[in-house]
């Protein structure tokens, strides 16, 4: 096959001027096909052109928010890259503080513990990476949760740890295993003398009906916990971490109350109704006078229990006691204020 050169429209307009190799030249009659040919390249080559749509100024922050360049950008759109930094530079801003904030993170709630970046250089100080070689930056996609991510080369491999940020817990969560390695440690639970009670997973039903009918027998005695003993002498008081931790160790644990030969109080339970006798009030008549003949075999036959006491019903003490009694509950009557009438509560107390 021949390739042959365009020279140019021929002088008569009707014909193109072709040139070869060897410099021979030929005439190429313009005619429709030759035209029609033409105008589908044509339209193929302004076809890309054609596709590239501008952008608004909402989807140009989504894709530098969710970590595109603004070279990447103006790949995608017909805009220059003048016009799309002027909406980039605000995301860049959005991104570096999300990115500062995340850093700052203290992955535990105790005064002095270390951020996030301050663990991340520790634990990359050993394998040879300083502070300058990790590189940090967050983006965030339409819809999902900042990821923190932190780049670092290590023996020309290049590895990557990503974290996903909640900016109103301040917290991160590891999402691949160099992100896991850096940051999730595990915090063993102080040791402390306290443990919870051991207990049955189903309590024993009595039915109502026996337990009433049941004499009263008191229950054998529980063990007792002797952690606090088993202790060396030198371990003393336990501290305020080792009883809040185990408090948090106990939370949402049922424990076993203790039966009823534990029970310390003044007076029996209230429910142990069958094991207490109701006391009853005997009325006492007072004595009449008697006659002489009886009160001559009163007299002789000498007997403790007719001799009067202090505590006797008739006795003067007794009946001075009463007395005061009466006295005191007499001032209280009289300095109580009287209950009003139901017409005084209507219509009012009348005016003296």
């Amino acid at each position: 096959m021949i390739e042959l050169e365009l020279l140019g429209l021929h002088p008569d307009g009707n014909q193109l001027s072709l040139n070869d190799a060897q410099g021979n030249r030929y005439l190429l009659p313009i005619t429709d096909s030759l035209r029609a040919a033409l105008r589908k390249d044509t339209q193929q080559v302004e076809t890309p052109a054609e596709e590239l749509k501008p952008m608004s100024p909402r989807e140009i922050q989504a894709h530098i928010r969710s970590g595109m360049s603004v070279a990447d950008v103006c790949e995608l759109s017909s805009l220059p890259a003048s016009q799309v930094s002027a909406f980039a530079h605000p995301i860049f801003a959005e991104r570096e503080y999300t990115t500062n904030r995340a850093q700052n993170f203290r992955l535990n709630r105790e005064t002095g513990s270390m951020t996030l970046e301050e663990l991340v250089i520790s634990r990359l100080v050993p394998r040879g990476i300083t502070a300058t070689d990790i590189t940090w930056d967050s983006t965030r996609n339409p819809g999902d949760p900042w990821v923190l991510t932190a780049c670092y080369t290590e023996k020309g491999e290049e590895h990557r740890a990503t974290w996903v940020i909640n900016l109103r817990g301040q917290s991160v969560e590891a999402t691949n295993d160099e992100a896991t390695w850096l940051t999730e440690t595990h915090i063993p639970t102080p040791t402390s003398p306290w443990r919870p009670l051991e207990t049955s997973s189903k309590p024993a039903l009595v039915p109502a009906a026996d337990a009433v009918n049941e004499e009263y027998e008191p229950q054998p005695a529980m063990p007792k916990i002797t952690a606090l003993d088993a202790q060396p002498a030198s371990a003393g008081t336990p501290s305020i971490d080792d009883v809040l931790a185990s408090l948090d160790f106990q939370r949402g644990k049922v424990r076993q109350m203790p039966g009823e030969a534990f029970f310390d109080g003044a007076h029996p339970a209230a429910s142990d109704t069958y094991s207490v006798r109701d006391a009853t009030v005997v009325d006492i008549s007072t004595r009449k006078a008697s006659t002489p003949d009886k009160a001559r075999s009163a007299e002789s036959a000498p007997t403790s229990s007719t001799a009067p006491t202090a505590d006797s019903a008739d006795s003067p003490a007794h009946s001075l006691g009463k007395k005061a009694l009466n006295r005191k509950d007499s001032k209280r009557r009289r300095n109580r204020p009287s209950m009003p009438s139901w017409d005084e509560i209507v219509f009012g107390t009348p005016k003296e």
